[in-house]
C-alpha cells in the first residue's frame, strides 16, 4: 500500500463519528433467517494505485471453507438463492433476504496498537470499531443497527436481511495510528427474484400507419435486473428506427413504443429481463396489416419474345396480377370481351389460344377485406391474327381400304391460311386449297414409308405438319406382368409392328373379344395394348390372337398364355454359393420368383427352415433369370433348393428340387483335368507293367538252354575266351565248361544293367505322367497351381 497523506485526519474524523453510532455486539455475523451461519462472505484487499483503490474479492465459507492464508482468498462457492460472487474489478450480486457478508482479506494486524476500522456505503458510516478491544463495542448506524454485525477480530461486517436500499459502493478504512491508512473498497448489487414475464397485448394486430403500438412487459419491475427488448432476435437500443426521421421504437419504462408501424415491423417482439442470478422472457407476435398497393399485371406468352406489345393468335397468354398485401388481396378480373359469362378469380389468367375477340384492355381489381382498401390495375392487349397453332394432318383408311385418305386443316387467321400437300402422286392433286384439304390416294405397298407433307401459308406464318403411313411388318406380342399389388396381377399384351392407319382386333381362342364397360378387359386408346386386369389362372390362360390390317397390308401374331411355370433350371455351386439360373416358356404370366430353399436333415420339433419346409430366401422380379444364394450356417446342409414362381398372390408350380451340399467343390476343369491326367498316368502304367514283364521274361528264359525270350549274340573278338571255337557247320555249338561259365556271366550282367535302365526309365516316366496330371487339371480347371516336385 502507499502511503496516503491525512491519515490521522482520517483517523480522527471516524474516530468522531463513531460515538454518533449506537453500540453494537461485537461477535461473528450469524446467519440470516432461513439460512446457515456457513454461508460464504466476500473479503477483499485495497491496491492503491495513482489515487484510485480497488477490491479484490472471492468467496469462502466459514465452515465449509478453507480458511484464507497470505491475504489468498479461499475457493468460490455460491449457495442457491443467495448472491454471486463478482469477477476481477466487478460488482457482488446479493438477492433479496440473502446476508451481505463482507470481510477484509488477509486480516489486518491486530497492533500494537489496535488498528480502528471504518465501514462505509458511499457517504454514510455503517459502522467503526477497534480490532481487538473486547471491552470497547463497535459503533454501529441507528437506521442499520437491527441487521448490521461487525466482527471485532477481523474486521468483517454483515448486512443481514439485504433490500434493494442496499445496493451501493461499500468502503473499509483500515486506520492503525501514526501510520498510513488502508482503504478496501467493493460495490453490492442487490436484486429482487426473477419474476414470471407477459407481453401484453397478445399478438397484438395493428396497420400500416396507424398512430402507435405500446407493448408492455408485465412482472417487470427496477431492482430485477437489466430489462431489454429485441426484435426477431436482434436488439433494439434505446432508440431504434429506418432513418426516415426520429426513432419509432423506442423503449419507455417497462413498455416498446412502435410509433406509426410500417410492414417491415411486423416480427416477433421479446422483452427480456436478466441479472446474476438468471433470465427471464417472453415473446408476443405483432402483425401489421397493409396494402393493396396498386396491382401490377405482366404477361407472358409461349409463342411471342415481346408479349407486351402483342401476342399471336392461338398462342397460350397468361396474365398474371400482383398486389403487395397483408392479409394477400382478394384479386379478381375484369375480360377485355364482354361475351365472357364467367369472370375468374385468382392471381392468374390462363387465356389459351386467343383471338381477335381478346384484343383490349384488361382490369386486376385488388381488394383487403382487413384494411378495407381496393386498388385496380389496367393492361391493354393486342392480338395478333395468324391462324392458331400449326396444321393438323390425319391419316385414316377409306372403307375397303382401298385408298388412303390425308386430311390437313389450318383453320382461322385474318386472312385465311392456304394448305398444300407435297410427295403426293403425280395424278392426285395436291391443293392448294383454304384452310383444309382433303385428298385419296390409292392404296399400294408402295406407299409403305413414304411422308407426306401439308404445308400451311400465312402472311404472319408458315407452318407444316407430316404423316407417314407404314405397312404391318413383324407384328409381335409382347407380355408383360406387373405384380406390384399383392393380391392382384395386371397382364398386358402388346402388339408391336402396327403402326397407323392399320386397324387392331384382338381374339381369344379365336373368339373376337370386346373390351370395355364393367368388363375386366381394356383396350389403350390406340387399341394396341390389351389389359387383363386382376388376371385369373382359371378363366384368363388360353390362346390370344391380334390380327393388324390396314390398306397397306395385313399381319397378325399368337401367343399362349399359361399359369407360372420353371421350363428347366441349373444348380451350380460357386464359391461358397450356390448359382441358380433358369428359363421359361414363352407365354408364361410371371410376376415374380422366390428361391426356396430347404434342409435334408431337419430338426425334430423345429418350424421352417430348420424343420425341412420350404422357405423362401429370395424375392425376384419377373425379369429375372439367375440368382445367387449364400445359405446360413444354421442349419448344416445338404440343402434342397427349388424356383418357384408365382402371379400377384397365386403360386405357380415350382421347379424341381436340386441337391446341394457346401464346401469345396471341385470346377468342370478340375474334373475333366483329373480324368484326362488318370487315364494318361494308366496307360504309362500299362507301359511300364509290359517292360518289366519282357525283363522278366528275359531274365527267366537266358541260361545254358536258351529260352525263346532271348537270343544268343556271340562274343566279340576282343573278349572271347580262348577256348571258345568258330561255329561249324551244324545246330550246335562246341563249347568247354569254362566257355560255358564265362558265357553265362556275360549275359547275367547285361540283363542287369538292362534291368536297372528299365527301372530308372519307370521312374521317370511316373514322375512325368503325375505333373502332367497336375497340370492339365490346373489348366482346365482355371486355376494356376504349383506342381507337386
Amino acid at each position: 500500500n502507499h502511503p496516503v497523506s491525512g491519515a490521522s485526519g482520517a483517523s480522527s474524523a471516524a474516530l468522531d463519528a463513531a460515538p454518533s453510532l449506537g453500540r453494537g455486539q461485537s461477535s461473528s455475523p450469524s446467519a440470516a433467517p432461513g439460512q446457515s451461519a456457513s454461508s460464504p462472505g466476500l473479503r477483499g484487499n485495497l491496491t492503491v494505485l495513482s489515487g484510485k483503490a480497488s477490491l479484490t474479492t472471492g468467496w469462502s465459507g466459514h465452515a465449509s471453507s478453507p480458511p484464507v492464508r497470505d491475504g489468498t482468498a479461499g475457493p468460490l462457492q455460491v449457495p442457491s438463492g443467495w448472491s454471486i460472487p463478482r469477477g476481477a474489478g466487478g460488482p457482488l450480486s446479493v438477492l433479496v433476504g440473502a446476508p451481505i457478508s463482507l470481510h477484509l482479506a488477509p486480516a489486518p494486524a491486530l497492533g500494537p496498537p489496535s488498528p480502528l476500522v471504518v465501514w462505509r456505503r458511499g457517504r454514510t458510516v455503517l459502522a467503526a470499531g477497534t480490532l481487538g478491544i473486547e471491552d470497547s463495542p463497535p459503533s454501529l448506524a441507528p437506521a442499520y443497527q437491527a441487521r448490521l454485525r461487525f466482527d471485532q477480530a477481523t474486521g468483517a461486517l454483515e448486512l443481514r436481511q439485504a433490500e434493494l436500499e442496499d445496493s451501493g459502493h461499500y468502503t473499509a478504512e483500515v486506520i492503525h495510528a501514526g501510520r498510513e491508512r488502508e482503504l478496501r473498497e467493493v460495490t453490492v448489487r442487490v436484486y429482487e427474484p426473477l419474476p414470471q414475464l407477459a407481453v401484453i397485448p397478445a399478438d397484438p394486430v395493428t396497420e400500416e400507419g396507424a398512430t402507435a403500438l405500446r407493448l408492455r412487459c408485465v412482472g417487470a419491475r427496477p431492482g430485477q435486473g437489466q430489462l431489454s427488448w429485441s426484435q426477431d432476435g436482434r436488439p433494439l437500443g434505446a432508440e431504434s428506427g429506418d432513418g426516415d426521421g426520429s426513432a419509432r421504437l423506442r423503449p419507455d419504462g417497462i413498455d416498446l413504443v412502435i410509433a406509426r408501424p410500417k410492414r417491415t415491423d411486423q416480427a416477433n417482439y421479446t422483452c427480456r429481463v436478466q441479472s446474476p442470478f438468471g433470465a427471464r422472457q417472453a415473446t408476443t407476435a405483432v402483425t401489421v396489416l397493409y396494402g393493396p398497393d396498386p396491382p401490377v399485371i405482366t404477361i407472358s406468352s409461349d409463342q411471342d419474345e415481346s408479349p407486351a406489345h402483342y401476342v399471336s393468335v392461338g398462342s397460350n397468354v397468361t396474365l398474371r396480377c400482383n398486389a403487395a398485401s397483408r392479409p394477400p388481396a382478394e384479386l379478381s378480373w375484369s375480360l377485355a370481351d364482354p361475351r365472357e359469362a364467367a369472370v375468374p378469380a385468382g392471381p392468374r389468367l390462363l387465356l389459351p389460344g386467343v383471338g381477335a375477340a381478346h384484343t383490349g384492355a384488361y382490369a386486376c381489381l385488388a381488394a383487403n377485406p382487413r384494411t378495407g382498401l381496393r386498388r385496380r390495375g389496367l393492361l391493354n392487349l393486342t392480338v395478333a391474327a395468324p391462324p392458331p397453332g400449326s396444321p393438323r394432318c390425319s391419316l385414316q383408311g377409306s372403307p375397303g381400304d382401298r385408298s388412303l385418305l390425308l386430311r390437313c386443316t389450318w383453320p382461322g387467321g385474318v386472312p385465311g391460311a392456304s394448305v398444300q400437300w407435297t410427295g403426293l402422286p403425280r395424278d392426285v392433286p395436291a391443293g392448294p386449297a383454304p384452310s383444309s384439304l382433303l385428298v385419296s390416294v390409292p392404296a399400294g405397298p408402295q406407299l409403305s414409308g413414304v411422308t407426306f407433307t401439308c404445308l400451311g401459308r400465312h402472311l404472319a406464318a408458315t407452318r407444316s405438319c407430316s404423316v407417314t403411313p407404314k405397312a404391318p411388318q413383324e407384328v409381335l406380342l409382347k407380355l408383360e406382368t406387373d405384380g406390384s399389388r399383392s393380391s392382384e396381377a395386371l397382364v398386358t399384351l402388346e402388339a408391336t409392328g402396327c403402326p397407323p392407319p392399320a386397324r387392331v382386333s384382338w381374339a381369344r381362342e379365336g373368339r373376337p373379344l370386346a373390351p370395355g364397360g364393367g368388363s375386366r378387359l381394356k383396350l389403350s386408346p390406340d387399341g394396341r395394348r390389351l389389359l387383363l386386369g386382376n388376371f385369373s389362372l382359371d378363366h384368363d390362360v388360353g390362346n390370344y390372337s391380334v390380327l393388324c390390317s390396314g390398306a397397306l397390308r395385313a399381319g397378325g401374331d399368337r401367343i399362349t398364355l399359361t399359369g407360372p411355370s420353371i421350363s428347366s433350371w441349373r444348380l451350380q455351386p460357386s464359391d461358397g454359393a450356390a448359382v441358380l439360373t433358369w428359363d421359361v416358356e414363352r407365354g408364361c404370366v410371371i410376376s415374380g420368383f422366390e428361391v426356396q430353399a430347404r434342409t435334408e436333415r431337419p430338426e425334430a420339433g423345429a418350424i421352417g427352415l430348420s424343420g425341412g419346409a420350404w422357405t423362401s430366401l429370395l424375392l425376384l422380379g419377373p425379369r429375372e433369370r439367375s440368382a445367387v444364394v449364400i445359405l446360413p450356417s444354421q442349419p448344416p446342409g445338404p440343402w434342397k433348393l427349388r424356383v418357384l414362381p408365382t402371379l400377384g398372390g397365386q403360386p405357380g408350380t415350382p421347379s424341381s428340387s436340386q441337391s446341394y451340399r457346401a464346401g469345396f467343390i471341385l470346377s468342370p476343369g478340375a474334373i475333366a483335368g483329373i480324368v484326362l491326367g488318370t487315364l494318361l498316368g494308366l496307360s504309362l502304367l500299362a507301359a511300364l507293367l509290359i517292360l518289366l514283364g519282357c525283363c522278366a521274361c528275359r531274365l527267366r528264359g537266358c541260361g545254358p538252354q536258351p529260352g525263346l525270350c532271348c537270343q544268343r549274340s556271340p562274343p566279340n573278338s576282343a573278349g572271347s575266351h580262348p577256348g571258345v571255337k568258330e561255329f561249324q557247320d551244324g545246330p550246335s555249338l562246341q563249347t568247354d565248361p569254362e566257355t560255358l561259365k564265362y558265357l553265362s556271366a556275360t549275359q547275367a550282367r547285361a540283363q542287369l544293367e538292362t534291368m536297372e535302365t528299365a527301372l530308372v526309365s519307370a521312374y521317370f516316366i511316373w514322375a512325368s505322367s503325375s505333373l502332367l496330371s497336375c497340370r492339365l487339371s490346373s489348366l482346365l480347371s482355371g486355376i494356376q497351381q504349383k506342381p507337386l516336385a
